[in-house]
């Protein structure tokens, strides 16, 4: 792959671009479509959108000898949901909006370069299809009937924590 690195940096910046158009838009626009793109609260599943969309947009580049788009599948559904976890686990803690970008640039690198590597792009396509759109579907469904429990709690809503 000649060209690996310069594929790998057009990915990743439309990747951080697109994220952070889409922080912007959440400030500027209060819509049902901005919602569905966009993280409502501080909660880790509605942070996951912020790897789900600019990943899914970013894989979709065509480049030459920059490999299928169905070899990238399975790190459009294991970033996000990675990101969930880690999320969830650094709200503990409580950190500042700093380490929660720096979580989320290291791990669209990482599943970019990982995507790029094809690694995991060896097994079933169809499967990894069917559960990047399911994600694709949850990020919608849950974005307007939240369930109220773990992932899905804003951590920094104390009277959500009290329930």
């Amino acid at each position: 792959m000649k060209n690996g690195f310069a594929h790998f940096s057009i990915r990743f910046l439309t990747a951080v671009l697109a994220g952070l158009f889409l922080l912007l838009l959440r400030a500027a626009a209060h819509n049902p479509v901005f919602a569905l793109l966009t993280p409502q609260f501080a909660s880790p599943w509605e942070l996951g959108k912020l790897l789900y969309w600019p990943l899914l947009l970013a894989a979709a580049i065509p480049l030459r000898q920059g490999g299928k788009f169905s070899e990238r599948l399975p790190w459009l559904t294991l970033a996000p949901l990675a990101a969930v976890l880690v999320f969830w686990a650094l709200s503990a803690l409580r950190p500042g909006p700093g380490v929660y970008l720096l979580v989320w640039i290291v791990l669209s690198a990482a599943a970019l370069a990982l995507a790029q590597r094809g690694i995991l792009s060896k097994g079933n396509r169809d499967l990894w299809l069917v559960l990047t759109v399911a994600l694709g579907i949850l990020y919608i469904v849950l974005t307007f009937l939240p369930p109220g429990l773990g992932p899905f709690l804003d951590s920094a809503d104390v009277a959500a924590m009290a329930t």
